[in-house]
């Protein structure tokens, strides 16, 4: 069974209740080639509506995207979903950010990025289900079967579009919310980031005044990662030698950041 995107559906009341108008900000507005990039994304299905209705974060629109923007309590219908159940059910931990950590993981682990396995077609517009099953997934696939399997734990999450400072190194990660705020997840490279006191950073605090807390975090990844890619990506746009995160400065990675909600089927907004 697939997720739809529910963006805008006028019967979602967080949506409705906005209160500023969202369009100009949509896949609008970023630096250099970013807006052309979106725009040719060359995806399809959920995952290109995904790019292309994602808000732009910036000082006009974070406070409704830390606002009221994104549902903050959800409801899991049992039964929806029971392949993801199925892996739900191996989680063993107990607390939401300790259960969030382990799907994170888990899907690192299980849906390979295609950097470590040889390349796959960019446009697959599988279900996460699908995904599962083909055990691989580009960045943004393994955002969406992280976010499905926090839907089945009535955690909510949400999709974050980030592009480096240089304009060329696209990524996608999510945000989850829990005790009361939301923190940012890198599902490929597995990257919470906690700041002084304990607390998951937000994205936005990680593209502002704590991104030299977002360098440290990624420059443990980031060498790991590219021991581990497969030579045909010193051909990527983005990820060759010459376009990808420096090992001291990963954090740029959240220079530009895209929002966007994804309910997934067998959830429902509370």
């Amino acid at each position: 069974m697939a997720s739809r995107l529910r963006y805008g559906d006028p019967s979602l009341r967080w949506i409705t209740a906005l209160p500023m108008d969202l369009n100009p900000y949509i896949a609008k507005g970023f630096p250099g080639e970013i807006d052309r990039l979106i725009a040719i994304v060359p995806v399809q299905g959920i995952d290109r509506e995904q790019v292309q209705n994602a808000v732009r974060l910036c000082d006009e629109t974070e406070p409704t995207l830390y606002g009221d923007f994104s549902p903050t309590q959800i409801a899991y219908r049992k039964g929806a979903r029971p392949d993801l159940e199925s892996i739900v059910a191996t989680f063993r931990e107990t607390t939401s950010r300790e259960r969030m950590l382990e799907a994170m993981h888990w899907v690192s682990e299980h849906v390979i990025h295609p950097h470590f396995i040889g390349p796959i077609p960019a446009d697959r517009s599988f279900s996460e289900e699908q995904l599962v099953d083909s055990k691989c997934g580009w960045c943004n696939e393994q955002v969406r079967v992280f976010i499905a399997l926090c839907g089945v734990m009535e955690i909510p999450a949400r999709v974050c579009f980030l592009w480096h400072a240089n304009g060329r190194t696209g990524h996608t990660a999510a945000e989850i919310f829990i005790d009361g705020r939301w923190a940012f997840v890198d599902v490929t490279f597995a990257i919470t980031v906690e700041l002084p006191g304990g607390r998951l950073a937000e994205a936005r605090e990680l593209w502002r005044d704590h991104r030299h807390l977002a360098h440290d975090a990624y420059a443990i990844a980031l060498p790991k990662y590219y021991a581990r890619t497969k030579p045909y990506v010193t051909t990527v746009p983005g990820w060759n030698a010459d376009d990808r995160p420096k090992l001291n400065r990963g954090g740029d990675l959240l220079a530009y950041i895209g929002i966007v909600n994804y309910v997934v089927d067998g959830v429902q907004p509370l």
